[in-house]
């Protein structure tokens, strides 16, 4: 089969999403399909993303400028958001569209797999897809909410772009979803054929760390965007509770990440460690003591919560080091942690509350075996092979 990708980050190795798409595009590859790439960027990702050799040897590439989303945030805001991108919606999309269904033909494609998350990839793939005639596969890691939010797109426009989200999906051959939750939702909810997750996998082997944990220390890691921070802030407040020190051992906060605005006292045991690629990364984790994984609280960002699930699990749990997921009772990956026994709970962010569950935690003397139930939960739904039968039943093959 020949399959076009359409998105707003290609295949990379230093982007989130670009690293999950490197890992599906190998799998087409292996199996011998031929894969051709669209890619609708911002200038930021088009002069950063790092995309494979490999990649670059096998997959024709083409891209288009993403139009400008964000004018929400300029004044006033509810003209400057719906004149500006009501106008990119009818000037700008138009010819991008043009052509992509232009390299779509060049490349003799049967299939187009769209990413979406804002107006421009979600109307693209409605209109690339009518234009063309083919099948389409819809991939959503978030709710569209999130973004149109983030950059403050007006009542009226955002409506528009949610019907449209609803189209595509509707129409679609199947939704990739970000979560078990998300596929049953958005079927339920948009009538779609199918929907299937595909979430982010590894090899089953077992991280080892490289070095011996220090018995005098209790090491609390943190890696990844930082988009709940009211939640790692409350974790902070509740170790300047405990004296960053609890039972003889010193607790140290470790954050691996781009960026990080956040508030220390000056008793504070912070480590700001900056961005690793994977392979780094996981090794620094494994010598940790316990890995934190924060969700929002935060009501507004409840579509989110309740649908969306954090790669960042999948490479926590294939460390065996345990798992402290933070969020609300109605997140997805607190339901799938629930389900699974695969990491401690903390349902607030009141710091004495969160005091008490680190309290348990530093003293519970089944700790390893809550870490090495996160690792058999990795290890029975979280693997490369989960990922790629997963991604070709959506597809098709």
């Amino acid at each position: 089969m020949k399959i076009m990708l359409l998105t707003d980050v290609p295949p990379c190795k230093n982007y989130t999403a670009g690293i999950v798409l490197n890992i599906l595009c190998g799998f087409l590859l292996e199996a011998g399909h031929d894969v051709c790439c669209f890619a609708v960027q911002s200038e930021a990702i088009e002069n950063s993303a790092e995309i494979p050799e490999d990649k670059k040897s096998l997959i024709p590439f083409a891209s288009a400028r993403m139009p400008k989303e964000n004018w929400g945030h300029a004044s006033p805001h509810f003209l400057s958001s719906y004149i500006r991108n009501n106008l990119a919606a009818i000037l700008e999309l138009p010819p991008i569209a043009r052509k992509a269904v232009a390299f779509a033909k060049s490349n003799d494609v049967d299939l187009i797999w769209s990413v979406v998350q804002g107006q421009s990839t979600i109307k693209l793939t409605e209109r690339i897809a009518k234009s063309s005639g083919l099948e389409y596969v819809v991939q959503v890691w978030d709710p569209p909410n999130w973004w149109l939010r983030d950059n403050r797109f007006d009542e009226k426009t955002t409506k528009y772009v949610l019907n449209a989200f609803g189209r595509i999906i509707r129409n679609s051959k199947c939704c990739i979803a970000a979560s078990w939750v998300m596929a049953e939702t958005y079927t339920e909810r948009y009538g779609c054929p199918k929907s299937i997750p595909v979430i982010l996998g590894f090899d089953p082997e077992r991280v080892q760390p490289k070095r011996e944990k220090n018995p005098h220390r209790f090491t609390i890691v943190f890696s990844g965007q930082m988009y709940a921070s009211n939640e790692l802030q409350s974790l902070i407040y509740a170790l300047d509770i405990l004296g960053w020190q609890f039972e003889g051992k010193e607790i140290v906060l470790r954050c691996y990440g781009r960026a990080f605005q956040l508030f220390f006292s000056h008793s504070a045991r912070v480590e700001v460690c900056g961005w690793l690629p994977y392979d780094d990364l996981v090794t620094e984790l494994a010598e940790a003591d316990l890995l934190y994984c924060p969700y929002w609280f935060d009501p507004v960002f409840e579509e989110e919560a309740s649908l969306s699930f954090p790669s960042k699990l999948t490479t926590y749990f294939k460390t065996g080091v345990p798992v402290l997921f933070h969020g609300p009772d109605y997140a997805s990956p607190r339901k799938f942690i629930a389900e699974t026994g695969s990491a401690y709970i903390c349902g607030t962010l009141y710091p004495p509350g969160i005091v008490e569950v680190l309290q348990y935690i530093m003293t519970d003397t089944n700790r390893h075996a809550v870490g090495e139930q996160g690792f058999y939960t990795f290890s029975q739904r979280l693997t490369l092979e989960n990922m790629r039968s997963n991604f070709f039943e959506a597809l098709g093959i």
